[in-house]
Parts: structure tokens; sequence; C-alpha cells
């Protein structure tokens, strides 16, 4: 029987903060600020870089769709302890690889652990989200800015060290992170009932949802690659590229509640397309200016808006599909996923063509600005309708 304490919801969403700290901050994201480093240590181009990092995301989406398919109950909660247990390991048996397929295989093998515990810890946060306990869910997803800050602070301080020492320090601190998951363990049954209650979707419909998260997976990612590498190929940056990582994980990690309470006042349709052109804006900056004050502002704005982005996705997901959230999770987070196998390898592809990241970088950020205007289409909601009529 679960632990009294795990039907608090917000014990729930701290526990789930944790585990997406450990397997998605740090875990996954640790590779971009790493990734510099890992170029020269192995003497890998920009598309080996793109294949390795396409090589975890489609370990991701695999991981997806096997939560998504996992019934509720005693399944899930041995696969989200296994896929928090896994993530600790891949994370730091990397340190002892120097061939390529080693890296292929063992990034793979984190993604299919980070697709599993964020499907499988989302569904253990949003199921049975009490009316008015919505904002729980940013502090659930903030856990993925926490985890980024501190692998990109890692890099900066221990970068000097060599490439295999981050990961090895890496590796302890998300044992610590998922450790409290781990020992507490989930409940084999969600306490409380579903609430549809939330900001309005704007008459927003699955397949739409889905067509611009899609979009914004293969757009984001490109930036969640080879931002840190973007900034180190300007020479007045190149100091402070580990930093430029540090803030976009600092934005982060409050970005999905703030963009929850946006959400609210604007509804999600709306809050979402402010949320896709303000991180297509964040993406380019970077790559179209040589000031500090670029790198910093993309910075922010792509932190700022990719987890809230992610938030409000999901929650519009579980608002339009009640009676499935881990479906409905699983279905979106797959499309997502789909996009970001892609944007690597092409990133990667163009980028050693052009012997320069950004120009990749820019395409992705006008991928993104598109998954905006994708969510601006469609119906109007039936109050908007009658405000306009009238005002006719």
């Amino acid at each position: 029987m679960p632990h009294p304490r795990l039907r608090s919801p917000v014990l729930r969403a701290v526990l789930g903060g944790l585990a997406l700290a450990a397997v998605m901050g740090v875990s996954r994201f640790a590779y971009t600020a790493l990734l510099p480093s890992l170029q020269t240590a192995l003497r890998l181009d920009d598309a080996t870089g793109g294949l390795i990092a396409s090589s975890n995301l489609a370990g991701y989406l695999v991981g997806v769709l096997w939560a998504r398919r996992t019934p509720p109950g005693a399944p899930r909660r041995w696969l989200l302890r296994t896929g928090l247990a896994l993530s600790v390991f891949t994370t730091g048996v990397v340190a002892a690889l120097g061939g390529l397929w080693g890296w292929i295989a063992f990034r793979f093998a984190a993604g299919v652990a980070s697709g599993l515990v964020f499907v499988l810890a989302s569904a253990l946060v949003l199921e049975g989200l009490p009316q008015g306990k919505e904002p729980l869910a940013g502090l659930h997803y903030g856990g993925v800015g926490l985890g980024m800050a501190l692998s990109g602070a890692l890099a900066a301080f221990v970068g000097p060290l060599g490439w295999q020492a981050p990961w090895v320090i890496l590796a302890v601190l998300s044992a610590a992170l998922a450790l409290p998951l781990l020992l507490v363990g989930p409940p084999l049954v969600v306490a409380g009932k579903a609430q549809a209650a939330g900001p309005s979707s704007g008459d927003l419909s699955f397949g739409r949802l889905g067509i611009a998260y899609f979009l914004q997976g293969l757009g984001y990612i490109v930036s969640g690659t080879f931002a840190v590498r973007a900034v180190q190929q300007t020479p007045a940056l190149a100091d402070w590229a580990p930093w430029v990582w540090v803030a976009t994980g600092l934005a982060a990690a409050p970005s999905a509640w703030l963009w929850a309470a946006v959400a609210r006042r604007l509804g999600s349709r709306w809050a979402l397309v402010a949320a896709f052109l303000l991180q297509a804006t964040g993406m380019a900056l970077p790559a179209v200016s040589s000031a500090a004050w670029g790198a910093l502002v993309g910075a922010l704005l792509f932190g700022g808006t990719f987890m809230g982005i992610v938030t409000m996705t999901l929650e519009a997901g579980r608002r339009l599909m009640p009676e499935a959230v881990a479906r409905a999770v699983g279905s979106l987070t797959a499309v997502y996923g789909v996009g970001q196998v892609i944007g690597p390898m092409a990133a990667g592809w163009a980028s050693r063509a052009l012997g320069d990241p950004r120009p990749a970088v820019l395409a992705a950020a006008g991928a993104v600005a598109v998954g905006g205007l994708v969510l601006v289409g469609g119906r109007h909601p039936p109050a908007e309708r009658g405000r306009a009529r009238a005002a006719s």
C-alpha cells in the first residue's frame, strides 16, 4: 500500500519534479552543455554530434510509446522505477566510452529511460489533479529547468578537468535527484478525480495541437542540442557558452508556472501562440547577433518558453481527453519525439555542410514560428463568435 502522504498532490509534484530534473535536465540536456568538449576530445563533427543526439531522442520516443501502452497500477510503478535507475546508470557509463557506437547505444538507452519517466511521472502528477491545483503542474515541469541549470553550471566549473569527469559527477547528481521517488515509490493508484476545469482551449482541436507540437519538437531541439555550440562559434562569447545554458535552465524552472498563469488569462490557444513566437525569437537572436545581450536574451526567451509550451500543451491534451490522461500525454509526446529525432540529424548535416551551426538554428526557429501560426487558424470559441456578432 502506498505511503499515505503520496495522496498529497503537492508531494507528487515535488517528487515528479525531482525525477524530471534527473532524467531530463541532467541525463538528457547535459549533452548540450558538454557537446563542445566532447567534440574536441572525441573529434566529433556537428553531423556526428547530431547523430548521437538523435539516437537519444529516438530512444526517448521508444520510451514514450512503451509508457503509453503500459496499463495502470503495478506495471507503471515498476517501469517508472526501472526508468529512473536506467537513467542514472546510462549517465555515468558514458564516461568509460570512447567509440561512436557505444555512445549511440547508451544515449539511446538513456533516451528510453527519459521517455518512460517523463510520461509516467507526468501522468502521476496530472491524473487526479484537483480543481484549483493546476499550478502544481508548473512545479512538476520546473524540475527540467533545475536540472538544466545544474548541468550547465557543472559544465562551466568541471569542464576543465576533461570530458569524462562531468559525466561521473552528473551520474551522482542524477542519483540524488531520483532517489526520493525511488525510495518512496509512486502510488499504485492515484487518489482523487481529475477535473476538466482550467484555461479555455479556444476550441483548439487535438489534431491541430499535435501538428504544432511536432513543429515545436522539430525546431526547439536544434537549439536544445546546438545552442552552446552555436554561442561558442562567436569568439567574443566563447567563454560564456556554458553560462548561456545555465541562464536557459534558470529561465525554464519557473516558466511552466508563469505560462500557466498567462493561459488562465488569455486561454490556451493564444498563450501557446505567444510562447511559440517568443521562443522562435529567442532561438534566432544568438545566431544573428554577436553581442552578449543577444545570447543572454535569447537564452532567457528560449528557456522561458519551452517548458511552458510543454506544460500548456499537455494540460490542453489532458482537458481534451480527461478520461485517458496517460494516452493523451503519450500521444502528444510521441509526435513531439518524432520531430526531435529528425531535428538534430538534419541540423547536424547542415552544420557540417556549411561549417557553422547557426543557419540550422535559424531554420529551426522558423519551424517553431510556423507551429505558432498553425495554432492561430481553426475555429474560434463560441463565446468569441458571439461577441463578434454583437459588435457587428
